[in-house]
């Protein structure tokens, strides 16, 4: 069993050493929101491969596909031989189910900075993970994830979550913190930094959430706990250098 934004799932991965770090040490009475497996055999019958099973939902990505209810409560992998590394179909199927619990996966880095929770979003290049870095260089700030980060709305909070899923990142823990700021990145010569309207962040934010477009329920809720952090944490625009001048800025800025 493993934990991920405080809700428990069901669901013990070949490799566990991938979420060693997420797993529930103590499952006495531990309520699981959702159960993942594995079928490496697949039926077949006169060449034809089928399931016995009725799913509600059915995912592939190459060689591999997933079959879901329709809650997302439950879900299979099937396969011969699992060849993705980085458990792309559970990652999605878990992203669908948690829509029922107000939370988001988001393209991100984060950092804790004394118990302040700041994620750098941006398409893949853009700098996300080295303003972490640079964070962690002038601030000492603590880096929980360098790719990934779920968001959750609570009644009174908004709080980002660790994962195991890190990219081609290194850093990974096992951490919450709230969520003070969300800042998109673009690069420039010149540093400036700027708070998001709500149409800005239609184009600055919204495009780096993981949208479940497979289910309209899903998306719906998605997008509706997006509208929701949109109202909740600032989210703001660095055009910047990579340098000590633009993090100063930003720190400044976002947490006066």
């Amino acid at each position: 069993m493993i934990r991920l934004a405080d809700l428990n799932i069901d669901w013990t991965p070949e490799d566990s050493e991938f979420v060693s770090a997420f797993c529930v040490q103590d499952e006495t009475d531990a309520d699981c929101v959702m159960s993942l497996s594995q079928e490496n055999q697949i039926l077949e019958c006169h060449g034809i491969q089928f399931i016995e099973r009725p799913w509600e939902h059915l995912l592939s990505r190459g060689k591999e596909f997933l079959c879901a209810n329709k809650d997302w409560t439950k879900a299979t992998v099937y396969c011969k031989q699992y060849t993705d590394p980085i458990y792309t179909l559970p990652l999605a199927a878990i992203c669908s189910r948690f829509t029922a619990f107000d939370t988001v996966l988001l393209h991100g880095s984060f950092v804790d900075y004394c118990g302040n929770g700041i994620v750098f979003t941006g398409y893949s290049g853009i700098g996300k993970t080295t303003q972490a870095q640079l964070w962690q260089q002038y601030f000492g700030a603590e880096i929980v994830n360098g790719d990934k980060v779920f968001i959750r709305n609570f009644e009174k909070e908004t709080f980002a979550y660790g994962l195991p899923w890190k990219g081609s990142s290194p850093y990974c823990l096992n951490k919450k913190v709230p969520l003070k700021a969300i800042i998109a990145l673009r690069q420039s010569q010149e540093n400036s930094i700027k708070r998001l309207n709500s149409v800005e962040c239609l184009e600055y934010f919204m495009p780096h959430i993981f949208l479940p477009h497979w289910d309209k329920d899903c998306l719906s809720r998605a997008l509706d706990i997006f509208d929701e952090i949109s109202k909740r944490v600032p989210i703001w625009l660095l055009e910047c250098r990579l340098d000590e001048d633009a993090v100063k800025m930003t720190r400044d800025t976002v947490l006066r």
